[in-house]
């Protein structure tokens, strides 16, 4: 029994190494060492107890070490990738929300870092293993017959374990249990939203509690751009030292850009749920209750149109897209493959826009600079493979590694590719019928992290960079506003959880879901405190988890 102690020790040391590595947090550590603890100690010291052979004991411990230590390889890898551990909403539609396609490429941008975490698991997996072995042939040559304490001992330790899993807290960590139990949660916030969609669809036929009206011109045409991953620190655009916005910058004068606007959370469909609905960061499950911005612009009389470069069928998005009058997926069968660029979105645009509709919407879902980055641009778009400029030199000064310079390159041409789509759809607009006003809004659905402020590429919680991002206006009428007077609007702070206030106000919408102090455009807006993955946003400061794990690991 001493013996199968130390077994336990040496097991739960393993799962200290990745709490040192930042692998795993303090909590989860406890947790899964409780859990490990309680398994080895019950089933195998009842193993034991009861006199079955060594070998019993030793193939729960090679069934179960691997089992843990992947959980906290897996676990530590997500941690590094999104900011956060994988409970979060945040991360668990980034994984469940998906295809295969999309899949292929997550594993081929982020190969590196699997890499590491696999090779931290089998170095810890092995050393533990090969100690294991060291102990048990030692427990051969001091081979006793157990007592009655010790088979008491393992049958408290047995029940211990099955009352651990009375605990909800407890039974969602452990590694057999984790995943499955967070699918189920996913699956039935999916089924959740199915079901309010289908209620508010019969509410559709007749909402005068919404008490929508409509306040403007006869002939009106609104567009919202949701960009995907673009980050307003690469842009040019905002002073980015590369020209990756010419188009943009081209037609500066003729824009309103916001340069103090961040996004509600860092990956796509968490951000958008409370971008085009009532919902926002105070109450993220608004949207079960309220409608969303189709539904009042369609009580309102306006066409919608949904035109997405993005999978047809993508969770809680695809039930949005649903929503609309007509939607057109480019995106057939390969997610979001190479061979689909943004430029692909030209045609149907261009139908929505000779759409004889008097009113309408169109939204326009982009893939952006959604990893893998190199795959988001045309060849003839590689502008700053290898080149050696400002950008170049600040990021090796900075020690970011040869792989994130490149990431940075690639990254920086799908932003400048991303600039001629954007451009190219204010164009087609601008020479869309002149008598009816018009107005495009371009955002972003998050940012992504760099190497801006790490080596890391990709989504971030715990960087700035995985929030700030761009967000400008056209429109076909006079913006009407001084210098003065613009640029005072152009630095309002924002946050895009209230982002269906301001597309309420450009389709001149009035409902009681309308709130002016929440509508960057409006007279009545009135600034509110921002947070970023919980803590409180200040611009410029270096967030305090980004900062932590800057200090321990990245």
């Amino acid at each position: 029994m001493l013996i199968l102690f130390c077994r336990v020790l040496l097991s739960i040391a393993g799962l200290f190494v990745f709490f040192l590595l930042d692998q795993l947090s303090a909590n989860e550590f406890a947790k899964l060492g409780v859990l490990l603890a309680a398994l080895l100690l019950g089933v195998g010291g009842a193993l034991n107890a009861w006199g079955c052979s060594d070998g019993a004991i030793t193939l729960l411990l090679r069934i179960a070490l691997p089992v843990f230590y992947l959980d906290a390889a897996i676990k530590g890898f997500l941690r590094g990738y999104f900011g956060m551990r994988p409970n979060p909403n945040a991360v668990l539609q980034a994984m469940f929300a998906t295809d295969q396609a999309e899949t292929a490429e997550f594993f081929q941008h982020n190969s590196l870092a699997l890499l590491q975490a696999a090779g931290w698991f089998g170095a810890v997996t092995a050393a533990v293993m090969l100690a294991d072995h060291c102990l048990q042939r030692r427990q051969r040559m001091r081979a006793m017959v157990p007592g009655p304490w010790q088979r008491g001992f393992a049958a408290f330790m047995c029940v211990f374990l099955v009352l651990l899993h009375v605990n909800t807290t407890m039974r969602r960590e452990n590694p057999l249990l984790f995943w499955p139990l967070r699918y189920q949660q996913y699956d039935a916030q999916l089924e959740a939203m199915q079901a309010m969609q289908r209620a508010l669809a019969t509410k559709m036929a007749s909402p005068p509690d919404w008490q929508v009206r409509y306040a403007g011109e006869d002939a009106h045409t609104v567009i919202l751009v949701i960009g995907e991953s673009t980050n307003r620190a690469s842009m040019s655009l905002y002073g980015y030292p590369r020209a990756t916005t010419p188009q943009l910058d081209a037609m500066r004068s003729q824009l309103l850009v916001f340069n103090d606007v961040i996004s509600p959370a860092s990956s796509t469909v968490e951000s958008m749920m409370t971008m085009l609905t009532p919902a926002d960061i105070g109450n993220p499950t608004a949207w079960m209750a309220k409608p969303n911005l189709l539904m009042l612009a369609e009580a309102a009389g306006y066409k919608t149109f949904w035109v997405s470069n993005q999978a047809r069928n993508d969770g809680w998005i695809g039930l949005l897209a649903g929503e609309a009058d007509e939607s057109d997926f480019i995106n057939f069968g390969t997610g979001r493959g190479e061979n689909n660029f943004d430029g692909n979105l030209f045609q149907p645009f261009g139908h929505a826009l000779r759409d004889e509709a008097p009113k309408k919407l169109i939204v326009v879902h982009l893939l952006g600079a959604h990893p893998s980055y190199d795959m988001r641009y045309p060849s003839r778009f590689s502008h700053f493979d290898k080149q050696r400029d400002t950008v170049s030199a600040q990021m090796a000064s900075q020690g970011r590694s040869a792989w994130i310079r490149n990431q940075r390159d690639e990254y920086d041409n799908a932003i400048r590719y991303g600039d001629y789509v954007l451009g190219n759809l204010i164009a087609m607009t601008d020479l869309a019928k002149s008598d009816r006003a018009a107005s495009l809004l371009f955002v972003s659905d998050h940012g992504q992290e760099v190497g801006h402020s790490r080596n890391h590429a990709g989504h971030s919680a715990s960087d700035k960079s995985g929030y700030e991002i761009p967000m400008l206006m056209w429109s076909n009428r006079q913006l009407g506003q001084s210098n003065v007077a613009r640029a005072v609007l152009e630095s309002r702070p924002y946050q895009t959880d209230k982002l269906d206030a301001t597309v309420l106000g450009l389709l001149k919408i009035e409902t009681r879901y309308y709130a002016a102090h929440d509508d960057i455009l409006s007279n009545a807006f009135t600034p509110v405190p921002r947070f970023m993955n919980g803590v409180r946003y200040q611009r410029g400061a270096v967030p305090p988890q980004a900062a932590g794990r800057q200090a321990i690991l990245r």
